[in-house]
């Protein structure tokens, strides 16, 4: 339209230089722009917005409306579930108000177990929760039910809300988080089943996909998994070969557990006298630094050679060093512990039994040693991982906080009420996020000790009362939850 170009020159030239024309408009514009142009009230700033206005109206009139053709949106199909009761509803949102990934998960877990389904009027709320947090997808997707499914195909960051009732259908049909989950669950009933889905659909999967769904197969290392992975050195993607590396080194009698076995055989002798020497080969296989085996110390107290012999100790199963002396589990750890040239790879051989989530050895070792090494509370039987950190919680308290933050059952009252404790002095480090991250492992009955804990310098007592007044929070949703 020859009169819209006349309105943008005019814009762009500014009304000094180029007035907008009003000459050649159509008959049916002209009385309409005459008027604007009569108004002497108005300056021909305002002249020229007002005609602008009139032809671009004029303009818009003739547009056509886009017509659509997307199909309408099926209908939800029912519910086949129970929705949760009110009285549950309302702890829900007591817990949503925490703002705690833990206390969520706990009541999802609730409502999934009694085969309950969300109120829909949370759904939306859930499903943004489900798109920040990977670990609840597969929680939200089975206490969403088909009203969740059917709003995720109205947005794309709720697509993994796809109900799937059994195993098999979780690992055919559901979002990655559901696949994940789905193959660890058949991985610890049925490792070779496991495998053989993740086979069958190898070459489907997109490279990303690949590498998470094959980093289960370390929970734990299964020999029978050894050709495949061995095969998977010379995938495309750099992520698989990194996770099949990591996955071959967890288990005995791949090839590079046993690279790593011939540089130590050949680097630990045993003279006629039965005393031990160390050295390392001179020429050593580059594949063994390919994976991964660090050839420079970062330490100037630790020589390289130290540093590449203590690497591979803790790559090695400990079973090898008993065969290799002729030793029994008990003699073979006191060796390493009194033989002045293995003591400096004592703690290489606590990394190897924690490596290889060795539960025998850990507690032989935790019998044998009059030190506490604290890595091992993860493999040590459950009803010994509380005792000794307690026992060894002056040793190290971080350390063994770090540690049983990660134990799945509820800490016991003296073991709480310690870590609470000592927490009270480092309020800055063990603060209100710490404590939504760990209130699954604090017990309820810890709300009797609450006001007796208090920190030993004055400047921290304000900081330290917000944070008791937050797990107090955490502890009555928690609370609510198992009253349920």
């Amino acid at each position: 339209m020859e009169q819209w170009a006349n309105i943008i020159n005019s814009a762009l030239l500014g009304t000094g230089k180029k007035v907008a024309d009003a000459g050649t408009l159509s008959n049916v514009l002209q009385q309409a722009a005459d008027n604007i142009s009569a108004a002497t009230a108005s300056d021909r700033e305002e002249h020229f917005l007002q005609l602008a206005s009139l032809i671009y109206n004029f303009r818009q009139s003739g547009t056509q409306p886009v017509k659509a053709n997307a199909a309408p949106l099926a209908v939800c199909r029912p519910e086949t579930k129970p929705y949760c009761s009110p009285a549950a509803n309302r702890v829900l949102q007591q817990v949503l108000d925490t703002d705690s990934i833990q206390l969520l998960q706990l009541w999802l877990e609730y409502c999934t177990q009694k085969g309950f389904l969300m109120q829909p009027d949370i759904l939306p709320v859930m499903l943004d929760r489900g798109w920040r947090n990977k670990s609840l997808r597969t929680f939200i997707a089975a206490a969403g039910g088909y009203r969740a499914e059917w709003l995720g195909q109205l947005n794309p960051d709720w697509n993994f809300s796809r109900v799937a009732e059994s195993l098999e259908e979780r690992w055919q049909n559901g979002a990655t988080a559901q696949r994940v989950e789905a193959l660890k669950e058949l991985r610890a009933s049925d490792p070779p089943a496991a495998r053989s889905w993740l086979q069958q659909t190898w070459a489907k999967e997109s490279a990303s996909v690949r590498a998470e769904l094959l980093s289960v197969f370390g929970q734990p290392a299964d020999p029978e998994d050894l050709e495949w992975l061995e095969y998977l050195l010379n995938d495309k993607s750099k992520q698989v070969r990194e996770t099949a590396v990591q996955l071959l080194k967890k288990i005995p009698g791949s090839s590079l557990h046993e690279l790593y076995w011939q540089v130590l055989e050949s680097s630990v002798q045993v003279d006629a006298d039965g005393n031990i020497h160390l050295s390392l080969p001179e020429n050593i296989n580059e594949d063994v630094f390919r994976s991964g085996i660090e050839k420079l110390s970062s330490d100037s107290k630790i020589s390289d050679e130290t540093h590449i012999l203590y690497q591979l100790f803790s790559f090695v199963h400990p079973s090898r060093w008993e065969k290799y002396f002729g030793k029994n589990t008990r003699e073979m750890i006191r060796l390493f512990l009194f033989d002045k040239v293995l003591q400096p790879f004592v703690p290489a051989l606590v990394l190897a039994i924690t490596w290889f989530e060795d539960k025998q050895r850990a507690l032989s070792f935790m019998l044998e040693s009059s030190t506490f090494y604290i890595e091992l509370i993860p493999i040590l039987p459950p009803d010994l991982q509380q005792h000794f950190a307690e026992v060894s919680f002056d040793q190290d308290p971080a350390a063994v906080i770090g540690y049983v933050a990660a134990i799945e059952d509820e800490w016991s009252l003296p073991l709480c009420e310690r870590i609470l404790k000592y927490a009270a002095t480092q309020p800055y480090s063990y603060n209100q996020q710490f404590m939504s991250n760990v209130i699954r492992q604090i017990p309820v009955g810890i709300m009797a000790k609450l006001d007796e804990i208090a920190p030993t310098a004055s400047y921290h007592t304000g900081y330290w009362n917000n944070i008791k007044v937050h797990l107090g929070k955490l502890l009555q949703a928690k609370s609510q939850i198992q009253s349920l």
